[in-house]
């Protein structure tokens, strides 16, 4: 057995309900649809042996049918290909009674397997000298590669997680876990994980573990495109990982510090250079002070920026209160007057008192820049 080519894909998410995307969520549910297409496509023109999903595949135990037809659909093509599916339920398409997984939309699938176990499981394919070892995500809150090492008779063992990794002082505690001490000793040749929602290198001690991230964004500030990855095992070398872009859509979260910009038309010109309709932005401008943010009208300059984009939203937030420089409000403004009743506030008040002062100071900001 020379070697051996893997697709591995996680957190599809299908019909997933993107309410924070607005009247924008049923397009974006659709592209879910047509991106999960283009990854069997992907699987089919790779000439991959076996395609991995990490879990999630559905955003829900309990899928539309109009869904689970389209799956099903898409993995007749690959039963047609001979090439294999695997499948490890979720936190979202949990394993439990009635749920999809329960159902017979699967069993006329010969090249298909789908892990119910609650402990990590080998599956045989000895026609490719491969072992796939894998599970249902459950509630136990522990590492389940604790006392885990792949048997050796296999030319090569895969493993498949819907798992979080553990991070001391980060990441202690979820449903799942693994460390990297679990990776190391589980003498697999590739783990496939999922769970986490942005592509990463997880390898420990010579074992190959990578989140592939979606196949199409789900959040904003989680990954800005969606990819799954390519893998290759060839006898002698450690697995060769390629990932490839998958998504439609970009979902970025930016930051943009407005003392760097020279006002309001500036911002406008740097966001209008970032138009993209398959962009979704959100956008928060922070450090906001002087006269020429006195009066802005952040509602119209949103209504304007929007049409841009897939998907705009502008947050602004006034500078810190140590950086306020109050005479860079004309005091006629309205800005400019309540600033100075704030201060005025705030010097007469001690203690509890004066932090309260503080806080209301904060929020009649927030409220003046109408975010």
């Amino acid at each position: 057995m020379s070697g051996l080519r893997l697709l591995h894909t996680a957190d599809v998410h299908l019909g997933a309900g993107f309410g924070f995307l607005g009247r924008r969520g049923r397009e974006q549910r659709l592209q879910l649809k047509k991106t999960f297409a283009r990854v069997i496509d992907l699987a089919i023109t790779s000439q991959v042996d076996v395609l991995l999903i990490s879990g999630d595949l559905f955003d829900s135990a309990y899928p539309p049918p109009d869904i689970v037809g389209e799956v099903v659909y898409q993995f007749g093509r690959l039963e047609k290909e001979g090439i294999w599916s695997f499948i490890t339920p979720g936190t979202h398409d949990r394993l439990q009674e009635g749920c999809v997984y329960e159902g017979k939309d699967f069993d006329e699938f010969a090249y298909f397997h789908i892990f119910k176990e609650k402990e990590f499981a080998p599956f045989d394919l000895k026609t490719l000298g491969l072992r796939v070892y894998g599970r249902a995500t459950a509630d136990e809150g522990r590492d389940v590669l604790k006392d885990f090492c792949a048997e050796e008779d296999s030319v090569w063992n895969v493993g498949m997680l819907h798992t979080s990794f553990l991070l001391p002082g980060k990441v202690e505690r979820d449903e799942m876990l693994i460390s990297s001490d679990s990776i190391a000793r589980s003498g697999l040749h590739y783990l496939a994980l999922g769970h986490w929602h942005t592509a990463a290198d997880y390898s420990q001690g010579g074992v190959t573990a990578y989140y592939s991230g979606p196949p199409e964004p789900l959040d904003v500030g989680k990954g800005a495109e969606g990819t799954v990855l390519l893998v290759e095992l060839e006898e002698g070398s450690p697995a060769r990982v390629n990932p490839i872009t998958t998504g439609t859509r970009r979902m970025l979260r930016l930051d943009v510090d407005a003392t760097d910009l020279a006002g309001p038309a500036a911002l406008y010109t740097y966001l209008r250079q970032m138009a993209d309709p398959d962009l979704a932005l959100e956008a928060r401008v922070g450090g906001i002070c002087g006269e020429e943010w006195a009066d802005f009208d952040w509602d119209k300059m949103e209504e304007e920026v929007t049409p841009l984009f897939f998907h705009f939203r502008l947050e602004a937030s006034p500078a810190d209160l140590t950086r306020y420089d109050i005479e860079s409000f004309p005091e006629k403004t309205v800005m400019g007057r309540f600033l100075r009743l704030a201060e005025d506030e705030i010097a007469r008040r001690e203690g509890e008192e004066a932090l309260i002062a503080e806080e209301a100071l904060r929020l009649g900001l927030a409220h003046l820049s109408k975010r």
